[in-house]
């Protein structure tokens, strides 16, 4: 007996009049009849939608039995010659049913166990095709045919480290399969950053086939990779002139258009190979991402769709929809794309990045930190995320939590002018104003406007020392566009820094007017006002501040200042409780009132909970625990200093901080072979970094590895060969190894590159004091006083030398 479904679950054809849609909730429901014909039809014709619905239900029925009766009867052998048939045509799907079927029959069948792998593996279920495959591969199907697929499948998975580990010597008889399964190891290694073992795999598949032209791709990718932008096209035109080019050729052309600006000709070329291949989605990808780029919003739409068909539910589909949505204004639609995107808890970074400048612009600030932090989480190098991350602290009043979030791209040296930017506006919510003004100096222009170049050339003269030129610039800058508060910003810490309070004070007047509701005016305002030593109106001001936004920390931190110059330690503490009372995880007010207590030498006891409070509130902020560390190393608990800064590396290991944190508190505490090792990895974080290096260097020289140390400095010196420490530290590590006339030698290519400058002739001073020969100390102390005849430091050096000597009264 065939049971009939339920009518309403069916879309049926109701004759030549009409299309009837069976679905209970149908939005024509309010114009038609509940099997949605016109009300005004006879019932004549109602009869004949029913019986024709009836005859098609009964009809399909009929032909499921049919089918499932010939399946029934068909061999597996059978199955699977059909399912390779559907394979050949492009069907995946019914051939998906007949290996299903041949398999329940048949379930050690090799073959089929494999052609099911790869018709998974073309339906993008890449674990479904891991299983299958290996499973084809147990049974015992060929490795040649297996292999490759089975790696592209552990690929798509996501599994690059299993392949690698399982399969990176495995050597295919076949040539054809030996090139198609090494260039899968080389996209792995690619994929896992060993760029070395990447170019070592293609090679291999190379050998196997000459002219394979995904290794050749993989080697192209190299080269662009390592800036042979001009080798990398030769080879990618060569791959392009095969007569079956694969379409990842077309993707890296593009790429490598794209890299240089040639966005157009990258959109016509990418146009042309989705006409050749219409499903290849890599394509589709990045086609429009360069139309979104361009502001064709209307043909990314397009694109997007054309996706859809490929991928009805592609999750990179739903992402450019949601920004497109973004890009037009609208954040509703843009926040329920993105949804789609993020469901199920996925942290698909460039997603996460999108759900949280939604939030922001949406003012939904706390939202956004929470996507944001996860973005930065799941790509700590990425500027863009630790610039947004940044303005939001700032938005919620937390511009220390701002300033912690840029110091690693600070550290790396990053120029991105925006960057510095939200690094100024922290810097000022701080009252660091020397900072401040350092970073506005480097921010290039913020876009094309007269107003920002006005700016950059205001931040140019006063690095030149053209003070009234820059200040006018600067003024001018402000004038010119009400919406660029980065001009106001640099002026105010520029005047600030040459005390010209008046003049500032007009200028955050400026300000006030842009921005009459942000509680950083007020705050900045009060700022003058203390360093003009009116207490009483810097006072009024953060007050000011607090009641646009009670919990303002830079305020609430001024004002908790006041009160303790003011020795009233008791209300300075009141100010901060009731925070915490309010946000009893307010990682700043803690540690903010432990920098207090710590002022007023509180409980030692109650500053350690408080501190631990901090780690707690925010396990990933380095600097509650570096505040906890700094703690233990002052009370001079060794112990329970490393003990914490091991904490803080295994919370968050990938972070240069905690690892420099580690690093140092290990040397400090004599564990320096253990700093060795910490600053190697810190090193291998920051490889283009002076820090690490110098880090490295001095563990090396702690543990008397000279040679070594000497290898780490000379690294640093390529990176700046200008920077007299390192060269310094070259001169010392040279006399602790015994090794003077290298040491000599060093001072005097210091000399010899910068005259003038009076460290170079001090260091040969205190390296002739060190062997006792004095004379020669004299000598290189009076050149030093030659160059800085005002230098303290030097005067009594030479004073030491000469009573050293036995002229005590000459140096008298």
């Amino acid at each position: 007996m065939v049971i009939l479904p339920r009518l309403p679950t069916f879309s049926v054809s109701a004759g030549p009049r009409s299309t009837s849609s069976f679905t209970g909730s149908d939005s024509n429901e309010a114009h038609h009849g509940p099997a949605g014909v016109p009300t005004d039809e006879s019932d004549t014709q109602m009869k004949r939608v029913w019986l024709n619905t009836l005859v098609n239900v009964w009809f399909a029925a009929g032909v499921c039995v049919v089918l499932l009766a010939a399946c029934g009867r068909d061999s597996p052998e059978t199955l699977v010659k059909s399912a390779r048939q559907y394979l050949a045509k492009g069907d995946s799907g019914a051939a998906l049913i007949q290996l299903r079927n041949a398999l329940q029959k048949a379930p050690d069948d090799a073959e089929a166990r494999y052609l099911l792998g790869t018709a998974l593996a073309e339906r993008r279920d890449s674990a479904g095709a891991v299983k299958e495959l290996r499973m084809a591969l147990q049974l015992g199907y060929p490795a040649d045919t297996t292999l490759p697929a089975l790696a592209r499948a552990l690929i798509a998975e996501g599994e690059a480290k299993e392949l690698v580990s399982e399969f990176d010597s495995t050597t295919l008889g076949s040539s054809d399969a030996q090139a198609a399964f090494k260039t899968t190891i080389g996209n792995a290694q690619l994929s896992l950053g060993k760029l070395k073992d990447a170019e070592a795999a293609f090679n291999a598949a190379l050998a196997a086939k000459a002219d394979y032209a995904d290794a050749l791709l993989g080697i192209a990718i190299l080269r662009a990779g390592s800036g042979d932008i001009e080798d990398s096209r030769k080879i990618v035109d060569a791959v392009l002139a095969q007569p079956q080019a694969p379409p990842e050729a077309s993707l890296l052309k593009a790429r490598l258009l794209v890299a240089e600006g040639q966005t157009d000709s990258a959109t016509v070329l990418l146009t042309k190979a989705l006409d050749a291949k219409p499903d290849y989605l890599q394509g589709r990808y990045l086609l429009t991402s360069l139309l979104i780029g361009k502001g064709d919003l209307e043909q990314a739409t397009n694109q997007v769709g054309a996706i859809r068909k490929i991928s009805k539910l592609d999750r990179q589909a739903y992402y450019f929809e949601a920004l497109i949505a973004s890009r037009r204004g609208d954040l509703p639609a843009a926040r329920e794309a993105i949804q789609q995107v993020l469901k199920g808890g996925i942290d698909y970074v460039p997603g996460l990045l999108l759900a949280g400048e939604i939030e922001f612009r949406a003012k939904q600030y706390n939202q956004a930190l929470d996507y944001l932090r996860r973005a930065v989480n799941g790509a700590p190098d990425s500027t863009y995320a630790q610039r947004l991350l940044a303005a939001t602290y700032l938005r919620l009043g937390s511009p220390a939590h701002a300033l912690e979030v840029l110091q690693p791209a600070l550290g790396r040296g990053t120029r991105d002018p925006q960057l510095m930017t939200v690094a100024g506006e922290a810097s000022l919510a701080v009252g660091d104003i020397p900072k401040a003004a350092q970073y506005f100096a480097q921010t290039a222009a913020l876009d094309p406007k007269d107003a920002a170049a006005r700016t950059r050339l205001g931040q140019v003269r006063f690095a030149e020392g053209d003070k009234e030129g820059a200040i006018r610039d600067l003024e001018a800058a402000s004038a010119m566009d009400p919406n660029v508060s980065a001009a106001d910003l640099a002026l105010i810490a520029n005047l600030l820094r040459q005390k010209q309070f008046d003049q500032a004070l007009v200028a955050v007047g400026r300000l006030e007017k842009k921005e009459p509701n942000n509680p950083l005016v007020y705050n900045l305002r009060g700022l003058v006002y203390l360093t003009k030593r009116d207490v009483g109106a810097a006072r009024e001001n953060f007050e000011r501040a607090l009641k646009i936004q009670p919990d303002y920390l830079p305020a609430i931190g001024n004002l908790a200042q006041l009160d303790w110059l003011e020795k009233k330690p008791d209300l300075a503490r009141k100010r901060y409780d009731a925070l915490l009372e309010k946000d009893p995880k307010n990682e700043q007010a803690l540690l903010a009132l432990t920098n207090l207590l710590q002022s007023l030498g509180g409980d030692p006891t109650e500053i350690e909970s408080l501190l631990k409070k901090a780690v707690t509130a925010n396990p990933h902020s380095t600097n509650a625990r570096v505040a906890l560390v700094a703690f233990y190393a002052r009370r001079g608990d060794d112990k329970q200093a490393l003990l914490a800064a091991q904490e803080a590396n295994a919370a968050l290991p990938n972070d240069p901080r905690t690892l420099e944190l580690l690093g140092q508190v290990q040397q400090a505490t004599g564990e320096a072979t253990l700093a060795v090792g910490t600053f190697s990895k810190l090193v291998a974080a920051q490889p283009d970094a002076l820090g690490p290096l110098l880090r490295l260097a001095g563990a090396l020289a702690a543990v008397k590895d000279y040679d070594k140390a000497i290898e780490k400095m000379r690294e640093a010196q390529k990176i700046n060969p200008e920077r007299f420490e390192v060269s310094r530290q070259i001169a010392i590590v040279y006399a602790a190894a015994g090794r003077s006339e290298q040491a000599l030698l060093e001072i005097k290519a210091i000399q010899r590159r910068q005259p003038a400058d009076m460290r170079g002739y001090q260091l040969e001073g205190d390296f002739w004091g060190g062997q006792q020969k004095w004379q020669e100390a004299e000598a290189a102390f009076r050149a030093a006083q030659k160059h800085a005849p005002d230098d303290g430091m030097v005067a009594v050096k030479l004073y030491a030398t000469m009573t050293n000597a036995g002229k005590g009264a000459a140096a008298n």
